[in-house]
């Protein structure tokens, strides 16, 4: 009889959703690697939602913060991608994680305006430094130092310090662009300085905006 009691069980079990499943696990370091796939198939909605996750999963790694950073970024949430990269700011040990909250922050305050702040910001990091984190290890992530230095010439372009004929300042835009290209550009007029900002930002998809 008690035979057929557990076989009974196991019938009843079987034919209620397709029988026993197991529950998959998901730790933080998938959760991690999940949103940032989703994160460079462009799918920002998405990735935002599983870095949440990991968030909560665990608030005191900073992994989580700059992917819910970046994505808020990408989709043109500068004013709370700047809260969640500030707070993950507690939790950064590495290098690697420090150039990215940096990175983020940097094209926050750009997709703001505030072009003094991310002049102040970068100013204070040797990017020299920094190159030993492009591409970055822990992520799969495309951020390289051109971006940081295009992010540099586009703030001082719209504070009006084009090239050192422009201003006694040494660094400005012409500066940081020269810093991404081979052939450097020899300033002419700020119109034809745009172009070759825009120009760049084009054949790059976009920079922090892809």
């Amino acid at each position: 009889m008690r035979s057929k009691h557990i076989i009974l069980i196991l019938l009843v079990l079987a034919g209620c959703g397709g029988g026993i499943t197991a529950h998959k696990v998901v730790d933080y370091d998938s959760l991690i690697k999940s949103g940032w796939t989703k994160y460079n198939q462009n799918k920002f909605d998405e990735a935002y939602q599983i870095f949440i996750q990991a968030k909560e999963m665990d608030e005191g790694k900073p992994e989580g913060y700059i992917g819910s950073g970046w994505s808020l970024l990408m989709r043109q949430h500068p004013d709370s991608a700047l809260v969640e990269f500030f707070h993950g700011f507690d939790y950064v040990a590495s290098l690697d994680d420090t150039v990215d909250t940096v990175s983020g922050i940097a094209g926050s305050y750009l997709a703001n305006h505030e072009n003094s702040r991310v002049i102040s910001l970068l100013s204070a990091y040797d990017l020299d430094y920094f190159e030993n984190s492009f591409p970055l290890k822990d992520h799969d992530f495309f951020l390289d130092r051109e971006d940081l230095e295009m992010v540099w010439a586009q703030a001082y372009y719209r504070l009006g310090i084009y090239s050192s004929n422009e201003s006694a300042d040494p660094d400005n835009a012409l500066y940081h662009l020269n810093k991404v290209f081979i052939t450097p550009y020899e300033y002419t007029d700020p119109i034809e300085l745009m172009e070759k900002m825009t120009e760049y930002l084009y054949q790059s998809g976009g920079g922090f905006y892809r």
